[in-house]
């Protein structure tokens, strides 16, 4: 690529920038291009720093609820920063950014590509409030050079809905998995105890399948005492689908589930299990089974948008029908039933696509060509 593009990356945390956008940037550096992170601060700001790249602190950017005072604002700041700055292009991620971000773009000439991580309890409901966001998506999308989706589910509402134009749009697999962090050669050799352990990793939330799995674990242990279900994730107590704490604390008391609280590092904890599980009830990319492939563990995950995109069933892992816990019982029985060798062979598959499909590498030269066009 001939000119050198000053970039930003924009999204809602800088802890997003730092945990899911660090590989491309580094990527976008190699390629000789002048990249800021822009996000309201948090102590992943200090991260961004420490890795030599320059970052813009957003003060307007309220992550939940819309008022049009507060978002013109944001509007506002965007445009002066991407002004200020200088900016060739945005690559913007998480709703406000992708909206108002955009907007600010168009308003100072700045080339916009847009990624959509996923839709919200808000965006899919009937509501006052989903109206005006597909208002405001179709309004900004109209200026944006492109808008890259995650999986084809998502892809399609926003195409069938004329939020976007198909001409625009392209799929993009996840962030980027590093699979060299997550690797199989973390692990040391397991033991053989003849125990199956599983592993689910999330946010504690309804909709993240927790009660199915959850309800499994109770169902499953009745019949095999050679089995473990363990848990590891936060509980989110401002969003309104969270676990209550007295639910897990029965589920702990009961000897259902081992809970591990929130990691910051979630290897340990992958390289203990046997398969990794997520019962998701809808997923942009489910990033933890893309995780547990990388390291080559198996995983059973739903049928719903997003997480059947991440493995091939029977090949690289497993699916469950979505909010269905007799369902994830019967995936959860048939991978206890078999075989070692076929076992491995799953973690093998699950390893070569996440390299193959997933791989930060894959994802970062999809950005890439993507501003060589430009």
């Amino acid at each position: 690529m001939d000119k050198k593009l000053h970039i930003g990356i924009v999204a809602n945390t800088a802890f997003n920038i730092y945990n899911f956008r660090l590989g491309l940037i580094k990527a976008l550096q190699l390629e000789g291009h002048h990249v800021v992170a822009i996000a309201p601060t948090d102590t992943y700001a200090e991260l961004l720093k420490e890795n030599q790249i320059e970052f813009i602190e957003v003060k307007n950017l309220a992550r939940k609820g819309t008022n049009p005072l507060n978002d013109f604002r944001l509007m506002n700041e965007f445009r002066r920063i991407y002004k200020q700055q200088k900016l060739d292009v945005v690559l913007q991620y998480t709703i406000k950014p992708n909206i108002y971000g955009t907007l600010a773009a168009r308003l100072t000439n700045t080339h916009s590509i847009c990624t959509v991580t996923g839709l919200g309890y808000t965006f899919l409901n009937d509501s006052i409030a989903s109206k005006v966001a597909h208002r405001l998506y179709r309004l900004a999308f109209s200026f944006a050079d492109k808008v890259l989706f995650q999986n084809t589910d998502d892809l399609e509402i926003f195409v069938s809905n004329k939020l976007v134009s198909r001409q625009k749009t392209q799929i993009v697999p996840g962030s980027g998995i590093d699979t060299v962090r997550f690797s199989p050669e973390f692990c040391a050799p397991k033991t053989d105890d003849e125990i199956t352990r599983f592993l689910m990793i999330g946010r504690l939330l309804k909709d993240k399948g927790v009660y199915e799995y959850a309800e499994a674990a109770r169902q499953v242990l009745a019949e095999n005492k050679n089995v473990e279900f363990h848990l590891l994730g936060d509980i989110d107590n401002d969003n309104p689908s969270a676990i209550k704490k007295e639910e897990l604390d029965g589920w702990i008391k009961d000897g259902i589930l081992q809970y591990h609280g929130y990691a910051k590092d979630t290897r340990p904890y992958i390289c203990q299990a046997d398969c990794v599980v997520l019962p998701s009830y809808r997923e942009g990319m489910p990033r933890v089974i893309l995780e547990g492939m990388a390291m080559g563990k198996p995983c059973i995950t739903s049928d719903a948008p997003g997480c059947k995109d991440a493995v091939l069933d029977g090949e690289s892992g497993f699916l469950s029908k979505t909010a269905d816990a007799h369902s994830l019982v019967q995936s959860i029985r048939n991978f206890i039933s078999l075989d070692k060798t076929y076992k491995n062979q799953i973690g093998i598959n699950a390893r070569k696509r996440a390299e193959s499909v997933f791989s930060q590498h894959a994802v970062n030269m999809i950005y890439v060509k993507l501003l060589a066009k430009l």
